[in-house]
C-alpha cells in the first residue's frame, strides 16, 4: 500500500474487522535516548552509575537484555526504528536523509487509526512534521542535550499533566547522552587526571585487533567525519583518559535518567499509567574504549546492543528476557498489536507481545544490522543468532568476523579465520544470504 492510499483507509482500528473504541485502546508513551549502550543503566547491573527512572521501568515491566538497532547510526536507526523496516527499504543508509516516499511510519500509522500523535526532541530524518511523519511537533531539538532535554522534559510532563486525548501516541525523543560525542572532540590528546579513583575500571577488550576488516580500519584512520575523527581520537587515549572518558559519559546518562524520571512521573500522576505501554530505548550505543572504539558506527556490542525496555498492563514485570532476540524494528509491529492496528506490508520487525505477557515466543533466528562507511564500497551487514554474530563488509581485505559471544562477550577473538569456525561461518554466510534475497537487498557478498 502506497502513502496516500494508507493515509486515506479511515480511522478506525479493527481486529478481526470488528471497530475498537477509543477506550479499549492503549495510550503509547515512547521514551529515546540517544547513543546510550545496553548496559549503561543500573538495572544492567552497572555500579558505575545511578539511573532510578530507567530502573523504575524495568522494575514494572521487562528488559531485553539482547536488544539491536538495526544501524548502529542516527538517522538510519530512526527511519527503522518509525517504519518497522531495514534501512535499505527505508532508504535511510546516511544521517539526514529521509525515509523513502510509500513507506508509512509510526505517527502516520497511528493517527491513521484514530490516535492523537504528537513527538518532542530530536527527528533526525528531514520533511519535517507536516504529513509525513504523521506528528504534531510538541518542541523541537537542539544539537546539544544540555539545552534540549530539560525543556523537553518540562513540555511532555505538562503535555501529559493536561490529561490529553485518548488513545494517544507520544514520543518524547532526548538527546543525551550524544553530548559526549562534542566531549571527545575537546580532549584530543593524552592528560592529567585528578582523582582516577572515582573513575570506573577501563574496558578488558582496549586491544585492537591487527586483523581487523580493512573496512573498519579505514573509518579509524581517516577522519573522513565527526564519528571516524572520534575514533582517531580515542585511538591515542591511555587507559586513564578512557576511564576518565566512561565517567563522564555516565554522569550524561544520569542526566536524561532525571529527564526520563519526569516524563514519567506525570505519566503517573495524571493517571494515565493503567493504560499506557511504555517503551524505553536508544537509536544506537556507544564505543566506551572497546577494540579503542568511540561514539557509533560499529557492529560491535557497545555501539550495536542497545536498551530496550517495555511495561505496561499484561506486561510482566521485574522480568529480563535473556533469550529473545529483539530489534529496534520491532515496536512498530508491537505497538500495532497492542493497539489492534493492522501493521502495514513488508515489516521486517515482529510484535514482542507473546514474550512481554509470558504466553509465548519470537519465531526468529537472527536479527540484521547494516553499516557504511562513507560510501557503498565499504558497506557492511551483521547477523546475529543465539550465540554468534557475523559480520562481513563487500569490500576489502578480511571482510568478515565471527564471534561467540557466550565465550568471548568482549568479541576480541575472530573466529572468521579459524579452522574452528568454519562450520559457523559457513552457517551464518548462508543465513545472510537468504534474508539478503527476502528483503531484496542490494548488498553484495564477497564470499
Amino acid at each position: 500500500m502506497d502513502r496516500r492510499a494508507f493515509l486515506q483507509a479511515g480511522a478506525a482500528a479493527t481486529v478481526g474487522g470488528r471497530a475498537l473504541a477509543a477506550v479499549e485502546r492503549p495510550n503509547v508513551l515512547l521514551i529515546i535516548t540517544d547513543q546510550q549502550t545496553h548496559n549503561a543503566m543500573s538495572c544492567a547491573a552497572n555500579p558505575w552509575l545511578k539511573t532510578p527512572a530507567m530502573d523504575s521501568l524495568a522494575d514494572r515491566g521487562t528488559r531485553f537484555s539482547a536488544a539491536y538497532c538495526t544501524y548502529p547510526v542516527c538517522s538510519p536507526s530512526r527511519g527503522s526504528i518509525f517504519a518497522g523496516r531495514m534501512p535499505h527499504e527505508t532508504g535511510v543508509r546516511l544521517n539526514g536523509q529521509a525515509v523513502r516516499e510509500g513507506v508509512p511510519t509510526l505517527g502516520e500509522i497511528f493517527r491513521n487509526a484514530g490516535y492523537e500523535t504528537v513527538y518532542g526532541g530530536k527527528w533526525h530524518l528531514p520533511r519535517g512534521f507536516d504529513g509525513m511523519t504523521g506528528f504534531t511537533r510538541l518542541i523541537g531539538g537542539h544539537s546539544l542535550g544540555e539545552k534540549m532535554d530539560q525543556p523537553l522534559a518540562d513540555a511532555s510532563a505538562a503535555w501529559l499533566r493536561r490529561k490529553p486525548k485518548q488513545p494517544f501516541l507520544h514520543v518524547a525523543s532526548f538527546m543525551n547522552p550524544h553530548d559526549v560525542c562534542y566531549w571527545i572532540r575537546a580532549h584530543p590528546g593524552s592528560r592529567q587526571h585528578a582523582d582516577p579513583d572515582r573513575f570506573p575500571p577501563a574496558p578488558g577488550n582496549m586491544a585492537v585487533d591487527p586483523l581487523e576488516p580493512e573496512a573498519i580500519q579505514f573509518h579509524r584512520r581517516t577522519g573522513y567525519d565527526a564519528m571516524s575523527q572520534a575514533v582517531g581520537i580515542a585511538s591515542s587515549w591511555r587507559r586513564d583518559d578512557i576511564r576518565h572518558y566512561i565517567h563522564d559519559y555516565y554522569r550524561m546518562v544520569e542526566d536524561v535518567d532525571r529527564c526520563t524520571g519526569q516524563v514519567l512521573d506525570a505519566l503517573r500522576e495524571a493517571d494515565l499509567e493503567r493504560n499506557t505501554i511504555v517503551a524505553f530505548i536508544s537509536d544506537h550505543g556507544e564505543g566506551l574504549g572497546g577494540h579503542l572504539w568511540a561514539q557509533k558506527a560499529s557492529f560491535y556490542e557497545e555501539s550495536a546492543r542497545i536498551p530496550l525496555i517495555l511495561a505496561g498492563s499484561g506486561i510482566r514485570a521485574g522480568r529480563t528476557e535473556y533469550a529473545t532476540l529483539a530489534s529496534l524494528a520491532d515496536l512498530v509491529p508491537t505497538f500495532c498489536d497492542y493497539a489492534g492496528i493492522d501493521v502495514p506490508a513488508d515489516v521486517r520487525g515482529v510484535s514482542l507481545r507473546p514474550v512481554l505477557e509470558g504466553g509465548g515466543t519470537v519465531k526468529r533466528a537472527f536479527v540484521a544490522g547494516e553499516l557504511l562507511y562513507q560510501d557503498q564500497t565499504r558497506e557492511g551487514r551483521m547477523i546475529r543468532t543465539a550465540r554468534h554474530k557475523y559480520v562481513v563488509f563487500n569490500g576489502g581485505a578480511r571482510p568478515e568476523q565471527l564471534f561467540d559471544l557466550d565465550a568471548d562477550p568482549g568479541e576480541v577473538l575472530n573466529l572468521a579465520h579459524r579452522p574452528e569456525g568454519q562450520a559457523e561461518l559457513d552457517r551464518h554466510r548462508a543465513i545472510l544470504r537468504a534474508w539478503i534475497r527476502e528483503t531484496a537487498d542490494d548488498f553484495k557478498m564477497p564470499v
